[in-house]
Formats: C-alpha cells, sequence, structure tokens
C-alpha cells in the first residue's frame, strides 16, 4: 500500500515538473510572437493610413480637355438650355449668328473644329450671356452671320488693326480675334493663378465676344482684393488682386 502510494505521487510529480518546465518554456515564446505579430500589424495599419493620406496628383491646367464634336442634336440641346436661361433673365431676347475662320498658321482643320465647338459650347453656356439675353448660332455663311470670330497666327494680329498686339487678342469692328498662342497656352499669369487652359478659352471667347456686345475693357476692375475679376477686366494683362473669372458678373449682364 506504501509502495503505491509512493508510486502515485512519484507520476503526478513528474507531470507536475513537466508542465511546469513546459509553462516556463512556452510563455515567453508565446509572448514573443504575438508581440512580433502586434508590431506587424501595427506597422502594417500605418502603411494603409499613409497611402490613404497621399495627396492626389495636381491636374495639369496647361492641357486643354479633349472635347467630343458637337452634333445637331447636342447643339439644339445646348441651345435650347441658353434660350430657357434667356427667358429666365426677363432680358430682351438677342439672337446671332457667328462665323468662323483662321489666318495664318493656327494648325490643321480638327483645331478649327475644336475651336467651334468651344466658341459654341461658351457663347451659349447658361452661365454666361444668356444671362443677358443672348443665344449664338453658327453660320457657314460668312455673308449672314453677325460677326466673325478668328483664330489667327500672332504676327498677323496687327493686321486687323494697329490696335491689336501680337501677344493678346483683340476685337475689331465684327471681327472678334483670338490669339493662337493665348488659345494654346494661355498665359503665365493666369495658369499661376490657378486657371486652366479649358477656363482660360472660355474666358478669352466671353471677353472679345463681350466687346461685340458693347462692353470695353476694364469698365469696372477688381473691387475688392480677393473677389472674382469681372469678365471685361484685362485679366491676362493684370488680375489686381482679384480671383480668375470666365463668366460676365452680374453688373455685366447687359447688351447695348
Amino acid at each position: 500500500m506504501v509502495a503505491l502510494i509512493v508510486v502515485v505521487a512519484v507520476v503526478f510529480g513528474c507531470r507536475a515538473v513537466i508542465s511546469a518546465v513546459r509553462g516556463h518554456d512556452d510563455s515567453p515564446t508565446r509572448q514573443h510572437s504575438s508581440s512580433a505579430v502586434s508590431k506587424a500589424d501595427s506597422q502594417r495599419a500605418r502603411q494603409v493610413k499613409k497611402r490613404g493620406k497621399s495627396k492626389p496628383p495636381k491636374p495639369d491646367l496647361t492641357k486643354a480637355t479633349p472635347l467630343k464634336p458637337l452634333t445637331d442634336q447636342s447643339r439644339a440641346s445646348i441651345l435650347a438650355t441658353a434660350q430657357k436661361t434667356v427667358a429666365a433673365s426677363g432680358k430682351p431676347a438677342q439672337q446671332y449668328s457667328y462665323c468662323v475662320s483662321t489666318k495664318g498658321n493656327v494648325g490643321d482643320a480638327k483645331v478649327g473644329q475644336v475651336f467651334e465647338n468651344t466658341i459654341f459650347r461658351t457663347l451659349n453656356d447658361p452661365r454666361g450671356w444668356p444671362r443677358a439675353g443672348a443665344t449664338f448660332t453658327y453660320s457657314a455663311d460668312s455673308s449672314s452671320c453677325d460677326f466673325v470670330i478668328y483664330l489667327s497666327q500672332p504676327s498677323l494680329m496687327t493686321t486687323f488693326s494697329g490696335n491689336c498686339s501680337d501677344e493678346y487678342s483683340c476685337r475689331v469692328g465684327n471681327n472678334v480675334i483670338i490669339n493662337v498662342d493665348r488659345w494654346n497656352g494661355a498665359t503665365p499669369q493666369m495658369l499661376n493663378a490657378g486657371m486652366s487652359l479649358d477656363r482660360y478659352r472660355t474666358m478669352v471667347i466671353n471677353h472679345e465676344v463681350g466687346h461685340r456686345l458693347g462692353h470695353i475693357d476694364n469698365e469696372p476692375s477688381c473691387q475688392a482684393s480677393g473677389a472674382l475679376a469681372p469678365l471685361m477686366q484685362e485679366q491676362s494683362m493684370d488680375l489686381r488682386g482679384c480671383k480668375p473669372n470666365e463668366w460676365p458678373l452680374d453688373s455685366e449682364l447687359w447688351i447695348q
């Protein structure tokens, strides 16, 4: 009986020792492994968070957005929206037809198509001259249009008038002349102020056609630093503390 008790005690004693040894050996390993996993997870989380905070690339302001060619249907839709804007404005409706031409080396026929498509979209945009009562249609007949919009080689700008410059765009009588250098590259000042080439093209069309509607340069100019510049201010030359703007302000919504 005594021998049996001794054997049982020895067996249980050995099990206790083995269990203690295993617990002593396994515990640091588990703790180390758990710590390593936790550290790795933390690093991955920081990397994901860092990637999530990365800033998207800045848009290239010097590149124009490709435009789909206008169809008869899309022209009708744009014009209908412009006419609704005119009706809502409460101003007398005035419809103008324009022709498009080029002078000198300004690029291929595709350039001319993009030029005319941009003109039509811009002049009939509900943010623009339709708010003053005007709508615009394209005409291929130079004898029947109210004015002609040219895309001109810079060195030929002065052939329209000595008052034109080879650096900027201008308007002479019923001729609205867009300088192709400005069309393709805007001006450094406007780009630096955050105006994209797309917006610059809209601005120069609206500004020069604004002259045809009876407006003059700088009839109002920047009234408060940080405000939107009047459309008819010569923004390409001097923003005068204002933000660049491609649409007529409320104070400019009139036609002579």
